[in-house]
């Protein structure tokens, strides 16, 4: 039998990271995956025991993105590295540096390990943040060959990953490089394997405790973590996706009252609190400068951002959950972690 595969996930303790370390073990991986600090290497290990993983497969390691300590140790006989590790601040910095270099160096250092170990193939776990961000024709949709204007009106966020990605075809151009593929996804969803939540999964959290009180008729496109996870997987395994990029969604926008109607539907009386009554755009918009929490919201408003999913399901046979099985997931898991903490 030919040895097993090993493959470095960096950023173990995201959301998106665990539900890919967990199907990489579950297909027969050797997995490493770093950590900043050996602190949280019993989260990993009991947030993957929860969903059945053979964590006899799997190792971890400390790597920071802001250090060159630990990369040559981490990369050192793996064939493949999924790059999931990126900065992702509750609210924007103030200074865009404190996001941007991190991303940016992060992402070369990872890269230039991965070239000296002679690493097969990377990918990196970029974002819809580096796609949609630029001129489009209204009502066209954003697609793989799509790139942000950083030199527009954009946060710091979303430069940070534009410019994070851009590196990394860069630095993929070089000769002797390893082979580069990369994955967008738009706001990723799902069942959570810890308490820990991501950006996209505090709305769904917000909406089930009766926050907003109103729905801002915002918008964005939503995908299933575990399909992201397996999305990454493909472009890891297959063949066409060597400099390639993929853009992850699970369909069109959908808006919030929208998912709020599916919360109410699959859930009954558990989504008692979600909130029924519209609000007009331009309320929130007028709110929003008063309260900064509103800000990420009123950004969301107005004509959807049309996406176009198809080359990762024509070209790798991608096939992601439906929107409303993606929230009603989400909505459950939280639901589950909130009982279990109170049991405590």
């Amino acid at each position: 039998m030919p040895d097993p595969i090993r493959v470095l996930v960096t950023g173990g303790t995201g959301f998106v990271a665990g539900h890919l370390i967990a199907q990489l073990l579950n297909s027969g991986y050797l997995v490493r995956a770093t950590v900043r600090s050996l602190n949280r290497d019993k989260d990993i290990h009991g947030s993957l025991a929860r969903v059945g993983a053979d964590l006899s497969q799997l190792e971890v390691v400390a790597a920071e993105l802001n250090s060159d300590d630990g990369w040559a140790e981490a990369v050192d006989g793996c064939q493949y590295v999924q790059h999931v590790a990126s900065p992702f601040p509750p609210r924007q910095p103030e200074n865009e540096d404190d996001i941007i270099i991190p991303a940016r160096e992060g992402t070369l250092r990872v890269l230039r390990a991965s070239s000296a170990a002679g690493v097969r193939r990377v990918v990196v776990t970029s974002s819809f943040a580096a796609i949609g961000y630029g001129p489009k024709p209204s009502g066209a949709p954003f697609d793989e060959t799509d790139w942000t204007d950083t030199n527009g009106p954009v946060s710091p966020y979303v430069k940070s990953k534009t410019l994070a990605e851009q590196a990394a075809w860069q630095f993929a151009a070089q000769p002797g490089s390893p082979e580069l593929a990369v994955v967008n996804p738009v706001g990723v969803f799902g069942p959570l394997l810890d308490e820990n939540m991501s950006t996209s999964v505090q709305i769904i959290d917000g909406l089930l405790h009766g926050r907003p009180p109103v729905l801002p008729r915002a918008s964005f496109a939503v995908v299933d973590v575990r399909d992201v996870a397996d999305l990454l997987i493909r472009a890891m395994t297959s063949p066409q996706a060597a400099g390639q990029r993929y853009l992850a969604a699970a369909g069109q926008p959908v808006t919030l009252p929208e998912i709020a109607a599916v919360l109410h539907d699959r859930l009954g009386a558990d989504a008692a609190r979600v909130a029924r009554r519209e609000v007009p755009d331009w309320v929130v918009r007028t709110a929003a400068r008063a309260f900064p929490s509103l800000r990420e919201l009123a950004g969301l408003l107005g004509a959807p951002k049309a996406v176009n999913n198809t080359k990762a399901i024509t070209q790798l046979g991608w096939q992601p959950r439906p929107v409303a099985e993606t929230v009603t997931a989400t909505a459950e898991s939280l639901l589950q972690l909130c009982s279990a903490a109170a049991g405590r």
